[in-house]
């Protein structure tokens, strides 16, 4: 590599994208220190420092904590240390997207409640919100189907994403019954037919009217002993009302079409 180059503060702001200001700050924290000529009061960089600069803004892009970067830093021919740093930041950042859909499940929850037009209570679900485990999703990764459940669920989700969506999806839907439950809200009402209706169309959604499909959900809720443990209360506490709601709107949809 060309040492030979050197680089001021301002060619190396602009060959990076990034700001004098910033580099500066860099060099003050040591995590980018700035050759020095003492005689002429000149700081200068390298070749080096640009690939070391231009490492830095990545890491920081992908959210990775300044005071941590100095130890992510490395030779850029280290493959095996790139893939290792990048694998860690990677399930950093899946767990914090874990913990922002848990939010917006609650946050959607709530809004559903609200705009019902009915004077809830909403201190028992936010005590219930607070309380809950944000890393839960992680709790089914050790469950095992037999085969053919198996290939049934590869055959509906083609990638994990679609997996993680059904389930943040599942976890409003839960959310927002206990809410109702815990406002004594009557099956047989107006908000009753209108979660019964949501209920059904969730179902329609994952299972495609397919038996084979709604089978393997069977079979998933057969080995709820293995769900995450705040899954497993929620769905117990809720599941009359879910299965309330939804009959009824069963029912008048039936009566509808008469």
């Amino acid at each position: 590599m060309n040492e030979t180059k050197l680089y001021s503060v301002g060619e190396l702001a602009e060959l990076s994208g990034t700001t004098i200001r910033t580099i500066q700050y860099y060099d003050k924290i040591n995590l980018l220190i700035a050759r020095r000529d003492e005689s002429r009061n000149l700081r200068y960089y390298t070749q080096t420092d640009l690939l070391t600069l231009q490492q830095i803004l990545f890491y920081k892009k992908l959210g990775v904590p300044l005071r941590d970067i100095k130890r992510y830093l490395v030779d850029t021919k280290n493959l095996s240390e790139i893939k290792k740093t990048l694998k860690n930041q990677s399930e950093i950042l899946f767990q914090k997207e874990m913990e922002i859909k848990m939010n917006i499940a609650i946050i959607d929850a709530i809004i559903a409640t609200l705009d019902t037009n009915e004077n809830y209570d909403l201190d028992p679900l936010m005590k219930i919100a607070l309380g809950l485990n944000k890393q839960s999703i992680f709790d089914y990764t050790n469950i095992e189907f037999d085969q053919k459940t198996s290939e049934k669920f590869e055959e509906k989700y083609a990638n994990y994403n679609e997996v993680i969506e059904f389930y943040w999806q599942w976890k409003q839907l839960i959310l927002e019954a206990a809410s109702y439950k815990l406002n004594n809200t009557s099956y047989r009402s107006d908000t009753g037919y209108l979660f019964g209706k949501k209920w059904d169309e969730f179902v329609k959604s994952s299972t495609d009217d397919d038996p084979e499909m709604f089978a393997a959900y069977e079979k998933g809720l057969e080995q709820s002993h293995q769900w995450s443990e705040e899954d497993l209360f929620l769905y117990n506490f809720c599941n009359d009302f879910i299965e309330g709601t939804h009959n009824y709107y069963c029912e008048k949809k039936v009566m509808h079409h008469d």
